[in-house]
């Protein structure tokens, strides 16, 4: 046996105090007055002996009273069967805070409920019982051991938090700290782990988990009310052009979640002052998509939000998105020995493009400041300092036209190529070449043409390069010949190629009115923005193509704070990362602007939709996954109908501290039965 408070057993030393008190009590000398001396002597025979038994037996009961009340007073306790030696008890509790804790349960959302559900089993722990109480976010503040006053205190400041752990990150976290103290600070004899959840199928991972058979475990699963969920997916425009005055289409993805279709669901998109409600049905389990028409009267940056009215989940109602209306676009244009002046005269018409023109001898880096396309206009040799350039210029998201000379290089081109994953090009051809087909329902073409329509006026080709091999997945043909060549590819990445050359010898392309269609196009697709969103914690390639002055930081800042962000800068461009732990606490879904000293851009952040999906491990799943694991000790609980009526039964030590007051006062009333009836 021992005891919580050994100290009070010094208190037992203070027992002869009753005992000398009470030999000296019936000591004492007592006149009686009698007529005969021979009644005197007949009352002390017959009583000696048993007044004698009487006074032991009321010390003795005063004794036993007073030691079970000290004894009371330092808590006794047996340790728990499979503990292998004396130690402290320590208690390891989790609390699920992710946003799936948001559902609504039978008496409030469930991470309330997992809060009071902590505070009951707290009430219940021993007062010298260690605590580790900890959440998603596993800092320094976590990590350490607490009484049951400091864990109470905070589980009043846990929030919800867009952080989240699978249960074998939270478990392995536990027992390396807990090891650590046990080796260096406090020996532990019971292990007791309590981890309250919802227990997502995503976040229920135990492949790594660290084997313990010693241990208790005590997986708690809270459950809502109602597995439903209306969710907004993502969205998009039909076109990534962004222009004053034409107007754009919207498109927003949202999902249904339930079992049950949902009738007459609220969506409502706002962009700047614009604002459109539709009302959508969705069946169970099915996705459907809307669309708004957006026209803007300014340029600038635009930031928008569409939101969709749901009962359950919350945090996935909101998505938000920013986009630029463009003003212009930089385009640079490097002519070369064939080069057409055609070229130049497209752009010069058209006052959205900032056109550069220049000899590709000339060219210098400084000429890609606030380019966004670069034009080969007739080259034949491409130099090595050319070709790097033009390849880090497209790693940094800008776009390339090429148009070859009449009489290249071929070992130059198809060098430039390869590192650009385009098809390297061979010898001339002069059979099939006939345009025969433009791929309409390219992005590249949609709504250029009023019609799809295959009696088009379309220009000769007398010449063209061969490109043998060009199948492949990321190569994607816009205009195709008669003998199956493309006129015109263009890659993943905005890079077009050109297979014939604008030498008139080549034909008269440059004369219909396809040419302008499609460098105007190009232009337009080319303009390097920030994409119409990101989600914090992922790696987003947010690459911002500006001059920043070394001394000012960069911030991300909307209404409510400030972050700054980590940057990396790459030759004229800087990229923003939003995937570390810090960017994940600390970012919340919104519309941001990007600055400096000065305005620089916008971007929409967006939390992750993971934890929307509402699926959730079974009470088997979560046994055999442990099991598999090497833990014996399991005691799963289901809170299904509140925490009030869930019942957490622990393994305790064996207290004895009520059985003994309950001696005491036995103890106590047997000496008062004694001195009231023995006469």
């Amino acid at each position: 046996m021992e005891f919580v408070h050994p100290a009070f057993l010094w208190f037992l030393s203070l027992l002869i105090v009753p005992i000398i008190i009470h030999l000296f009590h019936f000591r004492r000398h007592k006149t009686l007055y009698f007529p005969s001396l021979k009644f005197i002597k007949f009352i002390q025979q017959e009583q000696k002996s048993t007044q004698k038994l009487k006074h032991l037996l009321i010390l003795l009961t005063r004794l036993l009273a007073l030691i079970f009340i000290i004894i009371c007073f330092a808590q006794p306790y047996i340790g728990t069967s499979k503990s292998s030696k004396a130690g402290k008890t320590v208690l390891a509790i989790y609390i699920d805070n992710s946003f799936s804790m948001t559902a609504r349960g039978t008496e409030g959302e469930l991470l309330s409920e997992a809060k009071e559900l902590t505070r009951r089993i707290l009430k219940e722990v021993e007062p010298e019982t260690h605590i580790l109480i900890s959440t998603n976010k596993l800092d320094g503040i976590e990590q350490r051991l607490v009484t049951k006053v400091e864990a109470l205190d905070y589980l009043e400041k846990i929030e919800t938090t867009p952080i989240r752990k699978n249960i074998q990150e939270v478990l392995n976290w536990q027992k390396e700290f807990l090891d650590r103290e046990n080796d260096q600070n406090v020996n532990f004899s019971v292990r007791q782990y309590v981890f309250i959840s919802d227990f997502q199928k995503n976040q229920f991972k135990t492949e790594n988990l660290i084997s313990d058979e010693k241990a208790y475990y005590y997986p708690i699963q809270i459950s809502p009310q109602e597995i439903s969920n209306l969710l907004i997916d993502s969205v998009w425009f039909s076109s990534p052009i962004h222009k004053k005055s034409e107007a754009n289409e919207l498109f927003v993805q949202v999902k249904n979640m339930s079992d049950v279709d949902v009738i007459n669901a609220e969506l409502q998109m706002q962009v700047g002052f614009q604002k459109r409600t539709l009302f959508l049905d969705i069946p169970a389990q099915k996705t459907t998509t809307a669309n708004f028409q957006i026209t803007n009267s300014t340029s600038g940056l635009e930031e928008g939000k569409v939101s969709i009215n749901d009962k359950q989940l919350f945090w996935d109602d909101d998505f938000y998105f920013t986009y630029d209306v463009a003003a212009s676009s930089g385009v640079l244009v490097l002519n070369g020995e064939d080069a057409n002046p055609s070229v130049n005269r497209v752009y010069s018409i058209e006052k959205f493009y900032d056109v550069k023109s220049i000899s590709d001898l000339s060219f210098t880096r400084e000429a890609l400041k606030g380019t966004d396309l670069i034009i080969l206009n007739g080259l034949n040799e491409i130099s090595s300092g050319l070709a790097s350039e033009l390849i880090e210029f497209k790693n940094q998201g800008g776009s390339l036209f090429i148009f070859p000379g009449s009489k290249i290089n071929g070992p130059d081109y198809n060098n430039l190529l390869s590192e650009l994953d385009l098809p390297n090009i061979s010898g001339t051809a002069k059979a099939g070449t006939k345009i025969d087909r433009i791929e309409f329902k390219d992005p590249f073409f949609k709504n250029v043409f009023e019609k799809e329509s295959f009696n088009l006026n379309l220009p000769n080709v007398s010449n063209c390069y061969g490109i043998p091999n060009y199948r492949q997945s990321t190569i994607f043909p816009l205009i195709t010949m008669r003998n199956g060549s493309p006129l015109l590819l263009r890659s993943n990445e905005n890079v077009y190629l050109f297979t014939s050359s604008l030498h008139p010898s080549f034909g008269n392309f440059t004369e219909n009115a396809l040419f302008p269609t499609t460098l105007l196009r190009a232009g337009e697709f080319a303009k390097r923005n920030l994409p119409l969103y990101a989600i914090i914690g992922k790696e987003n390639k947010l690459t911002l193509f500006e001059e920043l002055p070394e001394e000012t930081p960069l911030k991300l800042v909307n209404q409510a704070f400030e972050f700054i962000p980590v940057i990396t800068k790459n030759g004229l461009s800087v990229n923003i990362s939003i995937s570390g732990p810090e960017a994940i606490e600390k970012l919340k879904s919104g519309n941001y602007t990007i600055k400096t000293d000065v305005l620089v851009n916008g971007i929409a952040l967006n939390y992750d939709r993971e934890e929307s999906k509402m699926e959730y491990v079974s009470k088997q799943d979560v046994e055999i996954k442990l099991k598999e694991r090497g833990v014996k000790n399991i005691n799963f609980n289901s809170v299904e109908n509140g925490q009030s009526v869930t019942m957490v039964d622990l393994e305790k030590p064996h207290e004895y501290w009520r059985l003994f007051l309950i001696l005491a006062l036995l103890m106590v009333l047997t000496e008062m039965a004694l001195s009231r009836f023995w006469k």
